[in-house]
């Protein structure tokens, strides 16, 4: 039997924090454990490299969107569309709202935004990548409205919010936060998550689970996300990454 392989369902590989390795990092990967990933676009230039990345290697897909970090002025959402039909996207964002560190001014170009490519998602067919962060209210209360069919990735919310999400027909995505020591909330959210509506990500270079926290993360690293779930849940780790990689395949309608 072959060994099983993880496919990582966000991942930043054009960050400036790999500057020359990342090709080389993901045919090691690709080698090994992880059967490959989503690369997640998050403003114009750094699109056209997820979808650049995406082009050169047939089990990466990609994602175009505008992070709320981003998000300046108006959103050019006709340069978004026309780049979110090339054959290798399979979703919008990631978008959303994230007040961390902008003030009140900001929020109402960030919503705006957001609200646009929620609505280039439906006019597209395609799912929704959703970043919240501090702006809990303010997503729920357009989620609500929007209905998207989408995924709440890297999720730090309660288990109350991941219950009404999945209520609504979205995603949970979980990153190497869940195996922090002090991961007492994210463990009671991924309790509340059923297994079909749960998947891995990295959010690489980012998140790097324990016993790497703090390092340079790589997609290789979903695996100790994934083992914590598999604890969580009472499965067996393979048993938990099959369910995952069949959800990443149903929800972004791809094959690797």
């Amino acid at each position: 039997m072959d060994k099983i392989k993880l496919f990582d369902t966000h991942a930043h590989y054009d960050d400036r924090a790999y500057k020359n390795t990342a090709d080389t990092l993901i045919q090691q990967m690709f080698s090994d454990n992880v059967a490959g990933f989503m690369a997640i676009g998050c403003n114009p230039e750094r699109n056209r490299k997820a979808v650049a990345i995406a082009e050169r290697y047939s089990n990466v897909y990609a994602s175009v969107g505008i992070h709320p970090h981003d998000v300046k002025s108006d959103i050019d959402i006709k340069q978004l569309e026309k780049l979110a039909k090339h054959e290798k996207v399979r979703a919008i964002g990631e978008t959303g709202l994230d007040y961390h560190y902008d003030g009140h001014e900001r929020r109402e170009i960030q919503i705006k935004a957001f609200k646009e490519q929620l609505e280039l998602a439906k006019k597209l067919n395609l799912p929704v990548i959703i970043h919240s962060r501090d702006s809990t209210e303010d997503t729920m209360t357009i989620l609500r409205e929007y209905r998207p069919r989408g995924v709440m990735h890297c999720y730090s919310g309660s288990g109350e919010t991941a219950r009404e999400l999945v209520k609504m027909g979205i995603y949970i995505s979980f990153t190497g936060v869940l195996t922090f020591k002090n991961a007492r909330k994210a463990i009671e959210a991924c309790e509340a998550v059923p297994m079909d509506m749960l998947m891995l990500e990295t959010d690489c270079p980012y998140m790097a689970p324990e016993p790497f926290r703090g390092k340079l993360c790589d997609s290789s690293m979903a695996w100790y996300t994934a083992a914590k779930v598999a604890e969580i849940k009472g499965l067996t780790v393979e048993e938990t990454v099959k369910i995952c990689n069949e959800n990443a395949k149903r929800f972004f309608n791809i094959e690797f």
